[in-house]
């Protein structure tokens, strides 16, 4: 298996079938390339040909198992019901009989696609992660929540980025921020995270355009549920401090919705943001105007506030396909997060 997503769920289904259409067609070639949403319906999806997205001599099918951790929503058994008839229904494929525990839904699509839904009590977001990142098979990991999408051909992308560098362990793709109605926002551009920027000050990467390899989870960097919205930073700094091998993609993988209620603003992520900062070495805090000045330096140097024309297609909850969206001039700050260290 080349690839397994982690999804954690709870109470967000219309995002989540946008979230599940966005891996499921990752695979799908020419006509197949169709996408389904919330809403049951199906349409066709045309091809999409983006050059920041092509990636040459990736002959061989690619396979990715999507894992579902849904803390039980209502409704959830209905939705899982939903997405096995409109995948199988278009893909083709098939249904695995032998579930484990807690497992609602568990289908093989004809183009490589995997689907499985665990409906499991969880200790939050990060616990639910674990849950499923514990069970997945694929060689490369990575987790989308549910208001989060995968742009057409993302995954090959990185894949192939791997496959020619065999000692990056950690990739970090660009991602664009988008509104509830899809228009983009901004367009964050990634460069690798500094230990002490991290640790003092502000957690530089957005989850949803972060891959790493297995070996982590073999080394035991799972992550860190006594953290209920800030344990992606804590994982990313014990990733750092263990000289793991991480690159820029510097090509834009996925795409993240502000809806104004994202776990990432609300005050327990920011008790958390300062409880991670109390936990860093005292000359670390010492000197984090320093790191501030030397992370936007870094940006600056290497082109990550260079605005650029933007076009993708993403999912839109009640909507059968991929809409497209365009950009002019995308600028690369982000207006409510501003003010991060």
């Amino acid at each position: 298996m080349d690839f397994t997503i982690i999804t954690p769920s709870f109470k967000q289904l219309d995002y989540l079938g946008c979230c599940i259409a966005s891996v499921a067609d990752q695979g799908a070639k020419g006509s197949e390339n169709v996408g389904m949403c919330e809403s049951g319906n199906v349409a066709p999806l045309r091809p999409v040909s983006a050059g920041s997205l092509s990636y040459a001599g990736l002959a061989d099918r690619l396979s990715v198992e999507h894992i579902v951790q849904d803390a039980g929503s209502p409704g959830i058994e209905e939705f899982a019901k939903k997405m096995a008839e409109q995948l199988l229904g278009r893909y083709g494929g098939e249904r695995a009989s032998n579930l484990q525990t807690f497992e609602l839904l568990h289908i093989r699509t004809a183009h490589g696609y995997t689907l499985r839904i665990f409906k499991e009590k969880d200790e939050g977001m990060y616990d639910a992660i674990n849950k499923g990142l514990k069970k997945g098979t694929g060689n490369i990991r990575a987790y989308l929540n549910c208001d989060e999408q995968y742009l057409p051909g993302a995954l090959e992308i990185v894949r192939g980025f791997l496959k020619d560098r065999l000692n990056v362990e950690v990739v970090l793709g660009d991602v664009i921020i988008v509104g509830v109605d899809g228009e983009a926002i901004c367009h964050r551009k990634m460069v690798k995270p500094g230990l002490a920027h991290t640790w003092t000050c502000h957690f530089g990467a957005l989850t949803a355009g972060i891959f790493f390899r297995d070996k982590l989870l073999n080394e035991g960097l799972l992550f860190d549920t006594s953290y209920r919205a800030a344990s992606d930073a804590e994982w990313f700094v014990r990733v750092l401090r263990s000289k793991k091998r991480i690159e820029a993609l510097r090509k834009t993988t996925s795409t993240f919705m502000e809806s104004g209620e994202n776990l990432g603003l609300s005050s327990t992520a920011k008790e958390e943001r300062e409880r991670l900062d109390s936990s860093a070495p005292h000359y670390f805090r010492v000197l984090r105007p320093a790191w501030v000045l030397l992370h936007r330096a870094r940006r600056l140097w290497s082109g990550a506030h260079q605005s650029e024309d933007v076009a993708y297609e993403i999912y839109l909850p009640n909507q059968p396909a991929r809409k497209a969206f365009h950009a002019e001039r995308l600028r690369t700050t982000w207006p409510r997060r501003m003010c991060s260290r």
